[in-house]
């Protein structure tokens, strides 16, 4: 009885999280919740060196503006703990050679900058600016079919056609066709790394449901993201829930066919009526539902990541000696360039490995975007194959040999460069520096060769044979998915895997209800106050 549980999660990223607390808080659940990692959180979690502090995985979000639904519902998922500040306009910056343009929030703002630089094309941006509209709500309506609601599912699949009729295929299909310009449509898919394909290979659709969510502008959590797991671990403990930290589960329990708990890598077995994972549905269908248990899809789903590599990357996490505003930087985002061709970009991900300079990089500065920081920080993100590092697998974590060490110099110093030609004197200002490798990625979370977006979003993923891959309710009774494969890609993302799990849990909680009681949440709470939901609902 010690270790029974009524819900056990797997993984304590963003979907995990939104699972075990609004089980815990709405339906009063023992959850309990095991990860892998030192840190709960996930992709959310931060960590620091001395008095220098990074977030891994979370740099802004869209629609967190005060009131809005995705706003409430974050305030329901952390105990309305989380405040989120907003990043200054512009908000992200597009550098190419001899090629800048600044993004603010607007749809308007974006027709008249757009325009004012490509007056030709004026009328494909006014297009361009009405069809990722239309393109992100199909793409959000036919997510609607993995609901548990039958009328949910039945709407989501009749609008999403219609709202969406015309605007399949790639984003490089859409832009060939609607745009002459390469400069404006390389500028126009200049977020990919936010999705992790390039124009070439990702479906329109999705490339639009990034493009819409930050047309309203982008937030940051004040004190970091690891906030936003802390809010949320509260209110499972609160409930008598409980955090299981560097432990790993190795397999999926199952009795009389139906899962029944797991069991860890140090044997212990935990025990729950329902088991949710959050791993991501290659480890979960590949690892940890035992070989012998009939999968209809295993083997198409190995095929398809064999064919599809995830994405991952290099990150290098900087701390200054002095403050990045003397730069001219004040917490926008950078993206930089070598080039206007993405998707040749991403094909060299990892031949600039061996011995030469990235594609291109991502820049970022937690420090300028949070009111609590402390030190002054940056983090720069490039693109990379796992096979550049895949001979080191097998060493442990912090003690690989000294090749890898001088290897991860190299590409530190190279990235150091790459930032500071486009602004010189950033080398100057940098007192500290560590790089994380898909090697790092793949020992914290375990994701298949170290993806930090879940199955790669290539149009394959989204074929009608293929959906049951991210179907929240597995083949397995007893068993659930959550988080970016159940949703779709980014923290957000992540969160509606987990309300759209919940949909079709075992006395869980439909999607119109999950809404409504986040409805209650009018404003973040102060850390440590008392439960906001709790309060409305005694006032109610």
């Amino acid at each position: 009885m010690e270790r029974q549980y009524d819900l056990i999660v797997i993984g304590s990223g963003m979907g995990g999280l939104t699972v075990a607390s609004l089980m815990a808080r709405l339906r009063n659940k023992r959850v309990l919740v095991i990860e892998r990692h030192f840190k709960a959180g996930g992709f959310t979690h931060a960590f620091q060196r001395g008095r220098f502090h990074w977030d891994v995985g979370l740099h802004y979000v869209g629609g967190m503006g005060e009131g809005s639904a995705m706003r409430r519902l974050f305030d329901l998922v952390t105990d309305g703990r989380v405040r989120w500040s907003p990043l200054p306009e512009p908000f992200d910056c597009f550098r190419y050679p001899g090629i800048e343009f600044d993004l603010s929030s607007g749809k308007q703002q974006l027709v008249e900058s757009l325009s004012a630089r490509f007056p030709a094309e004026r009328r494909a941006i006014r297009r361009y600016a009405r069809d990722i509209r239309r393109a992100a709500a199909a793409f959000s309506m036919e997510m609607m079919r993995n609901n548990g609601s039958a009328v949910a599912r039945g709407f989501g699949r009749l609008a999403g056609r219609a709202v969406g009729a015309g605007l399949n295929g790639t984003t490089k299909d859409y832009l060939d066709a609607h745009f002459r310009d390469s400069e404006l449509k390389a500028v126009l898919a200049s977020q990919w790394g936010d999705y992790g394909l390039p124009p070439g290979l990702s479906p329109f659709r999705l490339h639009a449901l990034i493009a819409a969510h930050y047309l309203d502008g982008a937030w940051y959590p004040e004190g970091g993201a690891g906030t936003i797991a802390e809010g949320a671990r509260a209110a499972v403990e609160r409930h008598g829930g409980r955090f299981l930290l560097s432990r790993e589960v190795t397999e999926i329990l199952i009795r009389d066919g139906k899962a029944a708990g797991v069991r860890l890598r140090n044997g212990e077995e935990w025990f729950a009526p329902a088991v949710v994972s959050n791993a991501g549905a290659a480890v979960t269908y590949l690892n940890l539902v035992p070989a012998e248990y009939p999968i209809p899809f295993r083997e198409s789903l190995r095929a398809f990541l064999e064919e599809n590599p995830p994405t991952t990357c290099l990150s290098l996490f900087i701390g200054f000696r002095r403050d990045p505003r003397e730069l001219g930087f004040r917490g926008e985002n950078h993206w930089i360039y070598a080039g206007l061709d993405h998707d040749r970009a991403f094909a060299e991900r990892s031949a600039w490995i061996a011995d030469g300079e990235p594609p291109m990089a991502y820049l970022s500065f937690p420090s300028l975007k949070d009111p609590r920081a402390r030190a002054h920080t940056a983090e720069i993100i490039t693109m990379a194959g796992y096979e550049p590092f895949a001979r080191w697998r097998d060493q442990p974590w912090l003690r690989r040999d000294e090749e890898y060490r001088a290897l991860k110099e190299r590409l530190a110093d190279a990235l150091v460069r790459f930032v500071d030609r486009r602004y010189p004197g950033f080398a100057d200002l940098v007192e500290y520096r560590e790089l994380s490798t898909p090697l790092t990625n793949e020992f914290m979370t375990g994701h298949v060769a170290g993806g930090i977006y879940g199955l790669p979003s290539t149009p394959a993923r989204y074929r009608p044979e293929n959906r049951g891959w991210t179907h929240p309710r597995s083949p397995v009774p007893g068993l659930f998915l959550t988080g970016a494969d159940a949703g779709s890609l980014g923290i957000v993302g992540a969160l509606m895997g987990g309300v759209t799990a919940l949909s079709w849990l075992p006395d869980g909680i439909s999607t119109p209800a999950v809404f409504r009681k986040s409805a209650r949440m009018k404003t973040a709470a102060a850390p440590g106050a008392a439960d906001p939901l709790a309060a409305a609902q005694s006032r109610a």
